[in-house]
């Protein structure tokens, strides 16, 4: 059986690797606190239940009927008095107001488009749209009539 040198030399210093390495994992862990050994306590821990089962140990002492509550029944409460607050009367909110997009000159038949309630609208005077009726277009400005109020829509200016 012929041994030879180099086939040694591997496996020795793999084992002396594995040797230094178990060193330090052993100190570092002895360090750390994880392999100290725990003291001995000089004697038993107290016991736990020892101060409830001197309660029920003690002697009753006299409890007098009256004194005892009826656990069926609610106790006194007192009662906070709320100030009465008026409700506030309902005011319905305002109607939407029409938004003019664009007024269109013609030969003598002037129209205006104009936006309402998420609807366009195209008319002239005269001519109804909604709860609205068109009372004038001019140059600049639409003139409608609701229910007797006037309302005045204005030309949008550029970049409005």
């Amino acid at each position: 059986m012929n041994v030879d040198l180099r086939s040694l030399f591997t496996p020795l210093i793999a084992l002396a690797i594995l040797a230094v390495v178990g060193l330090q994992t052993a100190d570092a862990l002895q360090h750390s606190g994880a392999w100290h050994r725990s003291r001995r306590s000089s004697g038993p821990p107290p016991d736990p239940y020892a101060r409830l089962e001197a309660q029920l140990a003690a002697p009753v002492s006299a409890v007098s009927i009256p004194a005892l509550r009826d656990p069926f029944t609610y106790g006194p409460v007192s009662v906070v008095a709320r100030p009465q607050v008026a409700p506030k009367p309902f005011v319905p909110p305002a109607p939407p107001k029409p938004v003019l997009t664009a007024i269109l000159q013609g030969d003598n038949d002037p129209r205006a488009l104009i936006r309402y309630e998420d609807r366009d609208y195209s008319v002239r005077p005269g001519s109804l749209f909604a709860d609205f009726k068109v009372i004038s277009i001019s140059a600049d400005q639409v003139v409608l009539d609701r229910g007797g109020q006037r309302l005045t829509l204005m030309r949008p200016t550029k970049g409005e």
